[in-house]
């Protein structure tokens, strides 16, 4: 133990003369003073000093380092399996009845001597046992990577874990449980029995598709002790079946995949039910189902390929853009065209305006309507007459030179391989019109133009924006040698299409023009919160969220759930909590300025029934998790084993921890009785020596 001041110790002198003034005024002699024996005043002068020296003393704020001994018990994790996979097979009156009451009294045995804390898990870790059994998924991971963020240290003795070994989530326990440096006692619960079952093992399919499609989706079926049955598996909409196919189970055990296809045949988020018809004896039922959505998209771009006459640039682009999803072409040509051209995305003008063709009309209702264009050059051109385009054309002739392409090193439109790169540049030359050419204000060059082995800075191709409507123009004619040249040397056409791809794409884009946009994802996991953004625009197009948005979710019954969004950043975000599996319907609002502005869509929580996909329990990964840890695996029946190993364990015992503290030395209590004493001395020395 050692002293030390909030202050110099340099002080502590003075407070010893302030005790000695004190006392030599209060006993100098003369008056009462005078008629004590000296021996009296000097007694009673020693007493004063010190009391007023250590209240002086007390004054410097004086600390006193002691060193202060704790005893800790050891912390003892019990984590319960609170999925439901334990009541899909197996005794589950024993399970929330008699194995429910052995583990509390196993975990107050435990109490007594260690520190035990309580856990259920599944999907999330929760305090307490709950015997439930409602978990949708299983983390045994998660469980000791919380354990080693919240209790890693001298103080956790061991980790007691029950479950039947069955994980969905997460990455394998093996190596977060031996992290821990602390042994692991598993109790193993469920069933191993492999018993008979068909199910759904799990449905591949794509995320998006276009409205008239055929999608497909990939069904793999699993069983066991049912070799020579037969089954059908069918994908179910509404009801009603789409695509089916029946199965011979010729194996045991058995896995097989079944390829179907669907047609997409209603817009919006479509869910679709993957079943496996039952077969008599099965002990779970419910993995027999398995639903899927898929967003059907009703926005299918149009192109139009309006040429001056049949040329094979047409017939490539169009095969390029024929590997595109969600895109349809149409080829026509400008001479007599009668067609509505308002209603394409996007017109590609193969030597369009022509020297040849009158087609003013023609360009002037798509310029009218704001229709993205592609232009494609050639000697046939009426380069004059271009309006608009991405390139400028100055001292046009009725010859031609032979230019390849060079893509610029910072071009950022695009992003491109380097492979992709490498074919273009050796891509054949196109025959472009001669004359000087230079880049449109604000327009943007993909390929620069190299004559023979000289490089120039004259585009040869390059893209524009005039307002909302989008141009790219190519300076020459011979497209279609760039595909066969793709397929000669390098065995497909993939660079080429990417190109075309990539260009159409880029013009026939729609622009979100809606002021009131809310976004979500098309699905949910049942269990996971549903959370839902939106924005808000004024006329300038600038985000505002002043207004308050409000939103209606409707269930498939009817019910309406209300909610209001909450405020973030320059948005706004709705977390409508936990929802039961189904389809929802949804209508935003909000009134900006007076203007009412709604948003509409819908939304589907799946179910989960992972927890039903595998019932046989998996005993084998306890006893290997207890063995990595110097632990030991008991049944269920068992739970006396481990109070009695534990306590075994010299590992496993209470800690002394010493440590220094520091305590004012005002607050000892041998200090004030000190000073009372002092103080109760001299009183009565005083009395009795007849002053007070």
């Amino acid at each position: 133990m050692s002293l030390t001041t909030a202050h110099s110790l340099w002080l502590a002198p003075l407070c010893l003369l302030l005790g000695l003034a004190y006392a030599w005024f209060l006993y100098r002699g003369g008056g009462t003073a005078q008629e004590r024996s000296p021996g009296l005043r000097r007694l009673l002068a020693i007493c004063r000093t010190l009391v007023v020296a250590l209240l002086a003393f007390f004054l410097l704020e004086p600390l006193v380092r002691v060193l202060v001994r704790e005893v800790r018990r050891p912390v003892i994790v019990l984590a319960h399996d609170g999925s439901s996979s334990l009541l899909a097979a197996g005794d589950t009156a024993a399970l929330r009845g008699r194995y429910a009451k052995a583990l509390q009294g196993l975990a107050e045995q435990l109490g007594n001597a260690y520190e035990v804390r309580a856990f259920t898990y599944s999907d999330g870790l929760a305090e307490g046992l709950s015997f439930a059994q409602g978990g949708a998924r299983t983390d045994i991971d998660q469980v000791f990577r919380v354990v080693q963020d919240r209790f890693a240290g001298p103080d956790l003795g061991a980790v007691i874990i029950d479950g039947d070994g069955i994980y969905n989530r997460g990455r394998d326990p093996l190596m977060a449980a031996e992290k821990l440096g602390v042994p692991v006692f598993t109790i193993a619960l469920g069933d191993t029995t492999v018993r008979s079952d068909l199910l759904v093992r799990d449905v591949e399919h794509n995320r998006i598709t276009y409205l008239g499609n055929a999608f497909p989706v990939r069904v793999r079926v699993q069983a066991h002790h049912l070799r020579g049955k037969a089954t059908r598996v069918s994908i179910l909409r509404e009801g009603r079946e789409v695509a089916g196919a029946d199965v011979t189970v010729n194996a045991d055990p058995f896995l097989t995949e079944v390829p179907l296809l669907v047609k997409a045949e209603a817009p919006g988020v479509q869910r679709y039910t993957v079943s496996v018809r039952t077969m008599p004896g099965e002990a779970v039922v419910a993995n027999n189902q398995r639903g899927f959505t898929i967003e059907v998209l009703d926005d299918r771009r149009k192109v139009l390929l309006l040429a001056e006459a049949p040329h094979p640039d047409i017939a490539a682009i169009r095969a390029a853009l024929d590997a595109l999803e969600g895109y349809s072409t149409e080829v026509a040509y400008a001479q007599g065209y009668s067609g509505k051209v308002e209603d394409h995305d996007l017109v590609v003008l193969h030597q369009l305006p022509s020297s040849r063709v009158d087609g003013k009309a023609l360009l002037q209702r798509i310029a009218a309507r704001g229709i993205p264009t592609w232009t494609v050059l050639g000697l046939r051109s009426a380069l004059n007459e271009l309006e608009g385009a991405a390139v400028e054309v100055r001292d046009p002739q009725r010859t031609s030179i032979e230019a390849q392409g060079i893509v610029p090193p910072d071009l950022a439109l695009f992003t491109l391989d380097a492979e992709d790169v490498r074919s273009y540049e050796r891509f054949p030359p196109l025959q472009v019109p001669y004359g000087s050419y230079a880049l449109a204000r604000g327009a943007v060059s993909l390929m620069d133009q190299r004559v023979g082995m000289v490089p120039t800075k004259y585009p040869l191709m390059a893209v524009t924006t005039h307002g909302e409507q989008r141009h790219a123009i190519t300076c020459g004619e011979g497209l279609w040698r760039w595909r066969l040249a793709d397929r000669r040397m390098n065995g497909t056409t993939a660079h080429f299409d990417k190109l075309v791809q990539r260009i159409t794409q880029y013009l026939s884009v729609e622009r979100d023009k809606e002021r009131f946009r809310v976004t979500h994802a098309p699905t949910f996991a049942q269990g996971d919160p549903v959370l839902i953004d939106a924005e808000l625009y004024n006329v300038s197009y600038e985000p505002v969220n002043t207004p308050e948005a409000t939103l209606r979710l409707t269930d498939a019954e009817g019910r309406e759930l209300a909610y209001a969004f909450s405020r973030l950043g320059t948005g706004y975000r709705l977390d409508a909590g936990t929802l039961p599996a189904g389809r929802y319907t949804w209508k935003a609002e909000t009134t900006l300025d007076g203007e009412r502005l709604t948003a509409p869509g819908d939304l589907v929580v799946d179910p989960l029934v992972v927890e039903q996909l595998s019932t046989v329990a998996d005993h084998g990964l306890w006893s290997e998790l207890a063995a990595r840890t110097e632990g030991l695996s008991v049944p269920a029946d068992s739970l006396d084993r481990l109070a009695a190993t534990i306590a075994e364990r010299r590992s496993i015992v209470p800690r002394s921890y010493a440590h220094a503290g520091f305590s004012d030395l005002i607050g000892l209590r041998w200090i004030f009785f000190l000073l009372l004493g002092l103080l109760t001395l001299e009183w009565t020395l005083r009395r009795r020596s007849g002053s007070y």
